[in-house]
């Protein structure tokens, strides 16, 4: 097999339009930033270097990017997650972006390898959605703690579709979850950790979901996902992904924190009222739950709204 030298890796890094960063893990140091992007960010790689990134990464920590680096610990080989957050450049401007990341082995040195992207960049399931969201500032449709799109941008992308659904129409499922102990985390180890605990479930959502795929969180503890295009199997797929990832994530400062979750699969033939329709399966899950269970998946079938 041919070997490649530290020159070679660096110089087709360098060739990538996107924003590559090389972290180191132990201690959360800068080790590369392609040209492209310091040329992007207004600065100097070697001034980069210097600062580390949190110079350009202005809302993420040093405890929560810690917290993430140790979570790619956990996941499967050549599996890696998707951390959203703003990227300052020089000029004062901040551009939300999305990084996939990935924990690599090279000669005895782990790497976290992370390739970003502003997220205005993604492209949508149609282009009647992708003009839905563009219309407001991402900002403006954003929770804050997770990333993912809060209740109202959310139902509006979810009336757009049901609009389209029916049987010659489009296929829509919803899967919706519930962080069954949030409350329990907020209690016992506080609300600033129950915070990186969402941020982190924001950013694996991100991973295990398809680029068309559409997370929100709904409520305090209630995330929803839409699969445009996808079927109730395409579901339960991915709500298996969710609850595998989920029972790997720990927390080294915390060895007893979890996460327990509750998940919901349905898939929606027909158009209807989305937060009914949510009500509806939230309903059903409330009464389904099993405390006793860390992770749960409830298959709903096909949800109907019978309106009175």
């Amino acid at each position: 097999m041919a070997k490649i030298s530290e020159k070679e890796i660096a110089h087709i890094l360098q060739q990538s339009l996107d924003l590559v960063l090389v972290i180191d893990p132990s201690d959360r140091s800068l080790l590369f930033v392609n040209e492209h992007g310091a040329t992007w960010l207004g600065m100097g790689v070697d001034e980069l270097l210097s600062k580390g990134p949190f110079t350009f990464l202005p809302e993420l920590t040093d405890a929560e990017l810690e917290g993430i680096l140790e979570n790619l610990q956990y996941l499967d080989q050549g599996e890696g997650m998707t951390l959203v957050t703003p990227v300052r450049r020089s000029l004062g401007t901040d551009h939300d972006f999305e990084f996939r990341m990935q924990l690599l082995d090279y000669e005895g040195r782990s790497y976290v390898v992370a390739n970003g992207r502003d997220i205005a960049e993604r492209v949508a399931v149609t282009d009647k959605v992708h003009n839905l969201l563009a219309d407001a500032q991402i900002e403006s449709r954003q929770d804050k703690t997770t990333h993912l799109y809060q209740r109202d941008a959310f139902l509006q992308v979810f009336r757009e579709l049901l609009d389209q659904v029916g049987p010659n129409g489009l296929r829509l499922t919803l899967v919706a979850i519930d962080m069954k102990n949030l409350h329990e985390i907020n209690e016992q180890f506080g609300q600033s950790i129950g915070d990186r605990v969402l941020k982190n479930m924001g950013s694996l959502l991100q991973h295990c979901a398809g680029r068309d795929d559409i997370c929100a969180r709904f409520s305090g503890r209630k995330l929803c996902i839409l699969l445009p295009n996808k079927g109730q199997q395409d579901g339960l797929l991915l709500a298996d992904k969710i609850s595998k990832a989920l029972s790997k994530v720990k927390y080294s400062e915390f060895p007893t924190l979890r996460i327990h979750s509750s998940v919901a699969v349905a898939e929606l033939p027909e158009p209807g009222e989305p937060e009914l329709l949510l009500d509806k399966v939230i309903s059903r899950m409330r009464e389904l739950k099993n405390k006793e269970v860390a992770h749960e998946i409830h298959r709903f079938g096909l949800v109907s709204l019978q309106l009175p």
